[in-house]
């Protein structure tokens, strides 16, 4: 049976919202990296997985192939970034897998998703859940996390740091109809402006998402990136030009203005378009955001994209200031691997474009439930009572819209 064949075989008469549950299923039960997203004021949902065996480790984007990328938080050579290569790929415009062309004779690895794929659309007990690890344990402790906003800011006081961001994380069970592709339309519905996904890969698992923050954006020759910081929790009928906005919040959002630009010192840059601050709404929170622009071209810099993303990442907006020693601190004191939270992930070199995103307000999911995560940025102005608060609201990101909780 030929490729092209197959592929009619695969979506023959059947909703796009089908055809990407049955992909999603087949890769799970294969066990094959997969994404799928929705990026930011776009109305189009894509996804691709990879069937091959090849393991890629990207330095340089602006040559990689067409694929996506997945990283942890940690501030480190290892472990390295997931690469899922665009093997096969599909979009809700066209509701229609395509192979890519260097798979068209690799008929083993591309038989054998084909046939699983087959046998998983016409399941109609499928469960996801069955080949997924168990949750560990996570407690609830409210004054844990209070205490360790006071070890911030003590640390702070004492001229060690600018600003830490500590975080926490929270277990929950979901019902019996939870599905993550549902469960990415209705993200997708409701929070317009957020880079929506789901990810899986053998070694990181699965997460599903809708983050506010662009990390780093090539398009057109033009390089994208934004520092956004300081949360309120608003109602859904919250006018922007109501925003009041405390010292703390405007301060802790210029460090990380600050931090962006002080990386463009690093390389000598100094053509670039800042836009802001300014208040934008994501969900039920409200922060402020500034943009930054630079023309590719005009400076000379093609490998801006690769460059940005070593010096960025993580931001102060998810670790703190100074990087590394904020870093080591969370290391120390926070009591848990962030694995995925606050790494980043997006498409790579899909049609010309580059989107890589802070991977916040997020889950991951587990046999037995959800793991959610959730940050607060940490200045000498911060209340740790109001920074738990911050972390509640955050999570009811993705709470609110899961069914039956």
């Amino acid at each position: 049976m030929n490729s092209q064949h197959k592929t009619a075989q695969l979506t023959a008469s059947r909703t796009f919202e089908a055809n990407l549950m049955a992909f999603f299923n087949c890769a799970i039960k294969t066990d094959t990296p997969i994404a799928i997203w929705r990026k930011p004021t776009e109305e189009l949902i894509q996804g691709c997985c990879q069937v091959s065996d090849s393991e890629l480790n990207i330095e340089d984007l602006e040559n990689a192939p067409q694929g996506f990328m997945v990283s942890p938080f940690a501030p480190s050579d290892e472990p390295r970034p997931n690469y899922i290569l665009s093997d096969i790929s599909i979009n809700e415009k066209d509701n229609a897998f395509k192979i890519h062309p260097t798979l068209q004779h690799q008929d083993q690895s591309l038989e054998t998703f084909f046939e699983a794929y087959l046998e998983t659309k016409e399941q109609q007990s499928f469960d996801f859940r069955d080949y997924l690890h168990k949750a560990p344990e996570v407690r609830y402790d409210r004054q844990a996390f209070i205490d360790l906003v006071q070890q911030c800011q003590d640390a702070i006081n004492n001229g060690q740091y600018q600003k830490i961001v500590p975080s926490r994380r929270e277990g929950y069970s979901y019902s019996n109809n939870f599905h993550p592709v549902k469960e990415l339309f209705k993200l997708c519905k409701a929070y317009k402006n957020a880079f929506v996904s789901i990810v899986y890969t053998p070694q990181y698992g699965l997460w599903l998402g809708a983050t506010p923050e662009l990390l780093i954006e090539t398009q057109n020759e033009i390089f994208r990136t934004v520092s956004l910081a300081g949360t309120q929790g608003v109602p859904d009928d919250f006018e922007l030009s109501r925003a009041a906005w405390r010292q703390k919040e405007i301060e802790e959002q210029a460090l990380v203005s600050r931090y962006i630009i002080n990386c463009f010192k690093k390389i000598r840059l100094r053509e670039y378009l800042e836009i802001g601050p300014k208040t934008v709404k994501a969900g039920n929170l409200i922060h402020l955001k500034t943009s930054f622009e630079v023309n590719m071209k005009e400076t000379n810099f093609p490998e801006l994209a690769s460059t940005m993303l070593q010096l960025l990442h993580p931001t102060s907006a998810v670790c703190g200031m100074p990087m590394i020693p904020a870093a080591n601190f969370l290391a120390e004191h926070e009591g848990y691997d962030r694995e995925c939270f606050s790494g980043y992930l997006g498409p790579v070199n899909h049609g010309g474009t580059t989107s890589l995103y802070v991977n916040l307000r997020c889950t991951k999911l587990y046999k037995d439930g959800g793991i959610i995560y959730a940050g607060a940025g940490v200045t000498e102005e911060s209340i740790p009572e109001l920074e738990w608060n911050e972390t509640e609201i955050k999570f009811r990101t993705l709470l609110n819209i899961f069914e039956n909780l």
